[in-house]
């Protein structure tokens, strides 16, 4: 693969916002651009007015691109007219960036926030917006075609550039046997594990009652749900749903980074039941793993998962996640297992830092 030549004006990115310590996406991407001539910069701290700008202005060198990400910060609000307020303030921030010269790529990561409430002025924000930006990245080609209509944007503006794999993130895998004795976890059967920060859209609520309504067909099994839920009373359901069901172990607490090997290294499946979901970094870090993947035909799973799609389910199937669980005890897991491996390894960091960075120097030279 050919780099970027050192005769090349290095590129000046202002990455925002900065997610860094709850997800490695960040942090690897920025690792691949700096292979490619592209110093990545993020804000200091957080400026009520106008954060963006500010943030630009505060660098200690001149920005070429903001490479916006996850909207959430920007457009905070539990009621309409406060919502609408800190949108029309975002959208002005953005108009101040380019009003300096300064081009914006953002990346979609999800079609609109997870739990939105109000999701007409979120999606015409986002509208608006996609005529402010100079490109748009999405992760996955399955995806492109409703996200630009859903946005009204031209197909040309967008940039397919995938997610890459979380492996060498976290601690190698370990023998099953000792990770389940670490974590004092049944020594036999199968273990479907779900893993990560606990949300309503994840599909949890309906994974417990299948697991409830058919605990005699996984007999010997353990469902293990493993991670913090996003409040407190969504932990107390999430109990309360999972009290006196046969074979459901619940771990509602973080998981520390040198942890997370355990889990993968014990579970047998990984179960990731979305109720609506783009992209999805559970999926990679299953996949990181060479886990076998239950999951919903949705956004971009299939596509990231390419031929390692035996136990994906249709969405609208009232009875799909409960055939794909009983699927996955009949098909060779160690088979499928190896293919997973193969759709991780086409997902490399060195290919999506120098796609990203071309697609900097693509919207430096785009016409207003």
């Amino acid at each position: 693969m050919n780099k970027t030549t050192h005769r090349e004006q290095a590129l000046h990115v202002l990455m925002m916002p900065d997610y860094r310590a709850d997800n490695p996406y960040q942090s690897l991407l920025t690792q691949a651009l700096e292979q490619e001539n592209v110093a990545v910069a993020f804000p200091n701290g957080y400026r009520r007015v106008f954060p963006i700008f500010r943030a630009m202005k505060d660098g200690q060198h001149s920005i070429d691109v903001l490479h916006l990400h996850w909207l959430g910060p920007y457009i905070k609000g539990d009621r309409w007219p406060i919502k609408f307020f800190y949108s029309i303030k975002f959208l002005i921030d953005i108009w101040l960036i380019r009003l300096s010269g300064i081009r914006v790529v953002w990346t979609v990561h999800n079609y609109i926030s997870h739990d939105s409430r109000f999701p007409r002025l979120e999606i015409g924000l986002r509208r608006i917006l996609c005529r402010l930006v100079d490109r748009v990245i999405v992760h996955n080609y399955s995806s492109l075609k409703d996200i630009c209509q859903l946005y009204q944007l031209s197909e040309a503006k967008a940039a397919v550039i995938p997610i890459g794999t979380y492996r060498h993130v976290y601690a190698s895998p370990i023998d099953s046997l000792t990770a389940r004795k670490q974590l004092q976890l049944p020594l036999s059967g199968r273990i479907f594990l779900h893993q990560g920060f606990l949300r309503p859209y994840k599909g949890v609520e309906a994974l417990l009652q299948v697991w409830a309504d058919h605990h005699t067909a996984f007999a010997g099994d353990t469902l293990l749900i493993a991670g913090k839920p996003f409040d407190e009373a969504y932990r107390q359901q999430l109990i309360q749903l999972a009290a006196d069901v046969k074979g459901v172990m619940l771990h509602l607490e973080f998981i520390e980074d040198d942890q997370l090997h355990l889990f993968f290294s014990a579970a047998t499946v990984v179960v990731l039941p979305f109720t609506q979901i783009l992209t999805s970094s559970s999926l990679l870090l299953a996949m990181s793993y060479s886990k076998p993947v239950i999951a919903p035909k949705l956004g971009g799973i299939a596509e990231t998962l390419a031929t390692a799609n035996d136990l994906l389910y249709d969405p609208k199937d009232e009875n799909g996640l409960l055939n794909s669980l009983k699927a996955s005890k009949q098909i060779d897991l160690e088979e499928l297992s190896q293919r997973v491996k193969a759709a991780c390894d086409r997902l490399s960091w060195d290919a999506i830092g120098q796609k990203t960075q071309q697609l900097y120097r693509l919207a430096l030279h785009s016409v207003d």
